[in-house]
């Protein structure tokens, strides 16, 4: 009676052990994400000022790590986030029109952060908000003007810029949680020189580039899993 009272016991206290396990943050963290943005691009010609605005959208996926430290029920810890990404758009331009239509386009096929995170544990639940830097890779370009659909100038750009957010965490079994987060990305306005690709000198007369200053910012929404080491 008393193995079997013991063995017993031990089960009973399985599911005590489980939840303190899930209610330990602390240690290294990695994991992927996949989700969708949306945003704004506004466009301004050195020359000749405002060239129009568009909306942007698209999807992400990636993966990110950290480290977690806990005193009580206060995390906290720095976050580092890789993401391939679509996010883009495209506008007619607002000043310059010539034989064809010309559109103003931006596309981010990258971006990343480096934040620190702050939450309140509220066991199997973790409550966070976040910020620090993010960057985004991305290329401009403008198309048409001189023939339909011709791209005539061109550049990319790695910027960088700000986040902060919020989300929260579930740790559904012992390592492992679900997450599910908002952040907001800003780039102010990024300066510049758009080089002439298909036509030589597509700028101002006898220039080889297009000067122009892009603001952008946006709205991620993601979800993703995190497993504790």
């Amino acid at each position: 009676m008393t193995r079997f009272g013991g063995i017993v016991a031990a089960l009973l206290a399985l599911p005590a052990a489980a939840q303190a396990e899930e209610g330990n943050w602390a240690g290294f963290h990695v994991g992927a994400h996949f989700g969708g943005g949306w945003g704004h691009s506004s466009w301004f010609d050195h020359g000749a000022g405002d060239i129009g605005a568009h909306d942007a959208g698209g999807v992400l996926g990636g993966g990110q790590a950290g480290y977690d430290f806990q005193s009580g029920r206060l995390v906290f810890g720095p976050q580092v986030e890789l993401s391939g990404a679509s996010l883009g758009g495209d506008h007619p331009d607002a000043v310059f029109q010539g034989p064809a239509l010309q559109t103003d386009h931006a596309d981010i096929d990258r971006l990343g952060t480096i934040t620190g995170r702050l939450g309140y544990a509220a066991d199997p639940w973790l409550f966070y908000g976040r910020a620090g830097a993010a960057w985004a890779h991305e290329r401009y370009s403008f198309q048409g003007f001189f023939a339909p659909g011709l791209e005539f100038a061109a550049h990319t750009t790695t910027k960088w810029g700000w986040t902060a957010g919020a989300g929260f965490e579930y740790a559904f079994a012992p390592r492992w949680s679900g997450f599910l987060e908002y952040d907001y990305l800003d780039f102010g306005a990024d300066s510049a020189q758009v080089g002439c690709t298909a036509v030589p000198d597509c700028g101002p007369p006898g220039a080889g580039a297009i000067g122009v200053s892009i603001s952008e910012n946006f709205h991620i929404v993601k979800t993703g899993i995190n497993f504790r080491f």
